[in-house]
């Protein structure tokens, strides 16, 4: 079976007990080494397109257009600020006027507009969260994929990585893999 392109695909790093993020708001659980880093390079430059809510929009502009350039940096991390740099973005945002590094400012979760979006775009969508944007994706059925990255810790609270839907929905499992005997990726489609 051949893989589609252009699909949206959620990516996100969640804890043992389904958080993607902590109570206040603590996003420094994640447990990224060699592999895992390794993992979302060679998977992220065949990307067609990055989609952020605000929050995470900017925290990810607030260091990936100058990581190359840190002193301190990885090669994994410097390769992948070439990546994320020329990559067309949407950032999600109500309060953004204006966004730099490729990226077009969307007011709201719109069906029509994601597709006309994605007819630019060369690979999959890659929707980064936050909870508050993958939410309304999923209650606008508009996932079809996700790849999640279950780091060992529970947080005990904070944003759910599942929001309340109007009705189940099924996944299929496609592939799960332990990187760096650490984490424990899981990437599930809607079934079909």
């Amino acid at each position: 079976m051949t893989e589609s392109k252009n699909k949206v695909v959620v990516w996100m790093q969640v804890s043992l007990d389904g958080r993607t993020q902590g109570p206040n708001g603590e996003f420094d659980w994640p447990v990224v080494r060699k592999e895992l880093n390794t993992y979302f390079v060679d998977t992220l430059r065949d990307a067609g397109m990055f989609l952020y809510g605000r929050r995470v929009y900017e925290m990810m502009a607030g260091f990936w257009p100058i990581a190359d350039e840190l002193p301190d940096s990885t090669a994994l991390q410097a390769e992948y600020a070439r990546i994320w740099k020329p990559m067309p973005k949407l950032a999600f945002s109500r309060t953004l006027e204006t966004a730099e590094w490729n990226t077009t400012v969307v007011r709201d979760v719109d069906a029509d507009q994601i597709a006309h979006y994605g007819r630019s775009a060369t690979g999959d969508r890659y929707l980064f969260g936050g909870a508050d944007i993958v939410s309304a994706f999923a209650q606008r059925d508009l996932i079809d994929e996700y790849q999640l990255f279950v780091h060992p810790v529970v947080l005990g609270g904070g944003s759910p990585v599942f929001p309340a839907l109007p009705e189940r929905r099924g996944m299929s499992l496609i592939t799960a893999r332990a990187f760096d005997d650490v984490v424990v990726g899981l990437r599930y489609a809607r079934a079909r």
